[in-house]
């Protein structure tokens, strides 16, 4: 059977088109455009026209590649951007009179949910569940408009939650200047710790915590270690970021400006502006749950959502 899932995000739209086979699958195609969906939506509550015209046309192309492969069940999700828009259903309407596609706006929970389905299937079933008898495991899925949580705990099933920090949204609120000040990055993770400071005490993992990442900000901060000149998701899989490394990664790439980020080799064109954010939100989580280094997921949302509908494809 050939699935397509396609994960709608704040910054990047995501496809993957696969044959499945029982409850694993074999990747024909996948493909991802930043159109920064949620541009200015911080401000003004609402889909910008020329990101939800971005958004379309990549949309329209990831069409293109689902007809060429002769996909049998599309499953398309919208994340943080289209769960805050006041003008959602508009955009929802156009891509279906455009595309035929119908897209599901899940939440927060939900979103946490997928994502542990593909961080599960690309790190193996048990890697979530902890690094020891006593040890919590903590996934962190850090997107342009909100970061999912699930944290599992050796004989308990895994808790859920969602937060609105985001690395697009943080950016347009505190980065003003070209470089930023130490002042702009200081407020941003201020306003990062209140915001971790909601999840309560029950988030608190205590003792040994393994950290596992993945979305565009870790996998891109994974890719800039490696001094990637090709994005490579066999190297990305399993690479490990200490808290050392990402707090020094924030000061170099402070210290550039946007121009002089893009020739930072590893780092996608189209993320030089955001980047800080996402690195920030990284280093804040690493501090909140005690975890000294970090292991990346290249799978995640995107291979979640085909598992997903394969399962109720099934079912059906």
């Amino acid at each position: 059977m050939i699935l397509a899932g396609i994960d709608i995000g704040t910054n990047t739209l995501r496809l993957l088109i696969a044959e499945t086979h029982g409850a694993s699958f074999r990747e024909i195609h996948s493909d991802r455009r930043i159109t920064r969906l949620g541009q200015d939506l911080g401000r003004t509550g609402r889909l910008a026209p020329e990101a939800m015209e971005r958004s379309l046309r990549a949309l329209e192309g990831f069409c293109s590649s689902i007809r060429h492969h002769a996909v049998q069940h599309i499953a398309a999700v919208g994340t943080s951007a289209l769960r805050e828009a006041s003008n959602t259903r508009e955009f929802i309407h156009a891509v279906w009179e455009k595309t035929g596609l119908e897209i599901r706006v899940i939440t927060g929970r939900e979103e946490a949910r997928l994502t542990l389905l593909g961080v599960a299937h690309a790190l193996g079933e048990t890697a979530w569940t902890g690094a020891g008898p006593r040890a919590a495991s903590l996934i962190i899925d850090i997107g342009g408009g909100s970061t999912e949580f699930i944290i599992g705990r050796p004989g308990e099933g895994p808790s859920f939650s969602s937060l609105p920090l985001g690395a697009v949204h943080l950016t347009e609120r505190f980065i003003k200047g070209d470089p930023p000040s130490a002042q702009e990055l200081e407020r941003m993770s201020a306003a990062i710790r209140e915001g971790l400071a909601g999840l309560g005490s029950e988030w608190r993992a205590g003792g040994s915590c393994r950290c596992i990442g993945t979305a565009g900000t870790i996998t891109t901060l994974a890719a800039v270690m490696q001094a990637m000149e090709r994005y490579d998701p066999g190297k990305i899989t399993g690479a490990v970021l200490t808290r050392a490394w990402v707090h020094d990664v924030i000061q170099r790439l402070g210290a550039l400006t946007l121009e002089e980020r893009r020739s930072v080799r590893g780092l996608e064109r189209g993320r030089e502006d955001i980047i800080l954010a996402g690195a920030v939100i990284t280093r804040e989580l690493m501090d909140r749950f005690g975890c000294a280094t970090l292991t990346v997921s290249d799978g995640g949302l995107r291979e979640g959502i085909v598992l997903d509908l394969y399962d109720r494809t099934k079912a059906e």
